[in-house]
């Protein structure tokens, strides 16, 4: 298969060619012509992009990671492909041990049995967290780090676990980040923690930080906490960019501190492409309004966006352009999760995971491995 017209090669968009075989991006070349029999895709006035990559989103379409059965996550990953996400970590919620059990063996039996999934792993949020910081999670789950069950959940998952989250000034915290983090990515997350303890636990291992700003002290000139500390150590940061957890204000700013740092994720719940109404995210109820998902008291419960949406908002809100946020939704998470190597660009041996969008920001066709699914 061979791709013609604007190209998107990591920094700008290029006239070039794009050949793809065997599910993998075989050359780049503007000078490349098409073989006998070969299937060309002409983009004229559309744009060639790489799959986009959320790292953390809990559900869509009325489903969630933390319950759903293998064609409920099956339904979902459609979703994701429809909105031009080609890897997805699927995130799961606190929720008591029994039932944590049952989602990590349905979410491995998927990856292990489905062909050409857009499934790369699972974030695990939660039940690492802070009570006090703890927003839509349920407090009644929350518990200290447990070797023993993060062994076990692992292992009933296939090997599947990708991220771990993690409050670090919960008892045995560190010393958890330091024995996994080479065989996770661990993400600070839902935390009171100051600058020094945060500190601590990059300096330990952790290399990303969960929703920056969300379930978090904020960053102050005196007290630089989380926000701080990731900045200071390297870290990578998540953040939802739907124009309501963060000000597109402070999302400028972000991106302008973390730039090659910066993820952009969608934290999205079951509410994810429907409508108003009453929804459940971590067996709690949550109230969407006008796209706004909250508990009953009014905290802010996860997401209804999509790395589609947020882009508009980074290109209708914040003035940035496509090729600007382009890293912060493909390359940069790649990188974030070692897979720089699979996915992320557009580049020879890598996945052929391509999106054709139009300048209006519209999917025109998702290929996944290059095979084509939307």
């Amino acid at each position: 298969m061979l791709f013609k017209g604007k190209v998107f090669t990591g920094e700008k968009f290029e006239e070039t060619a794009v050949r793809a075989e065997n599910g993998k991006i075989l050359e780049i070349s503007p000078e490349l012509s098409a073989k006998a029999g070969e299937e060309v895709v002409q983009l004229g006035e559309n744009l060639l992009v790489p799959g986009f990559i959320d790292l953390h989103t809990h559900g869509c379409i009325g489903y969630d990671f933390s319950t759903a059965s293998k064609e409920e996550i099956d339904k979902m990953c459609a979703f994701y492909l429809s909105k031009g996400i080609t890897s997805v970590a699927g995130t799961t919620m606190t929720m008591g041990y029994e039932d944590y059990k049952k989602a990590a063996v349905t979410i491995g039996e998927y990856m292990d049995s489905v062909e050409n999934h857009n499934l790369i792993g699972i974030n695990m949020e939660g039940p690492f967290l802070s009570v006090e910081k703890k927003g839509a999670h349920d407090p009644q789950y929350i518990i200290d780090a447990s070797q023993e069950k993060m062994d076990e959940l692992n292992k009933l998952a296939g090997g599947h676990f990708l991220i771990v989250d993690i409050a670090p000034e919960r008892p045995g915290a560190i010393d958890f980040i330091r024995k996994n983090s080479k065989d996770y990515v661990i993400s600070v997350a839902h935390t009171p923690a100051d600058y020094e303890k945060a500190m601590e636990a990059f300096e330990a291992g952790a290399t990303q930080v969960t929703h920056l700003f969300n379930a978090m002290n904020g960053l102050g000139h005196r007290d630089p906490g989380v926000p701080g500390a990731a900045f200071a150590s390297g870290a990578n940061v998540e953040m939802i960019c739907d124009g309501i957890h963060i000000h597109p204000t402070v999302m400028r700013m972000v991106y302008k501190m973390f730039k090659e740092r910066l993820l952009v994720i969608s934290d999205s719940m079951s509410a994810a492409g429907l409508q108003d109404g009453e929804y459940v995210l971590g067996g709690l109820p949550v109230f969407v309004k006008e796209g706004k998902a909250t508990l009953e008291n009014g905290t802010i419960a996860g997401s209804t966006t999509d790395l589609l949406k947020e882009m508009g908002v980074w290109m209708d809100r914040c003035g940035m352009t496509m090729e600007e946020i382009l890293p912060c939704m493909t390359i940069n998470p790649a990188k974030a999760v070692h897979m720089e190597e699979r996915i992320g660009s557009i580049a020879a041996g890598k996945a052929a995971d391509l999106v054709v969008i139009s300048r209006e920001r519209e999917i025109q066709a998702v290929y996944k491995n290059g095979v084509r699914k939307v």
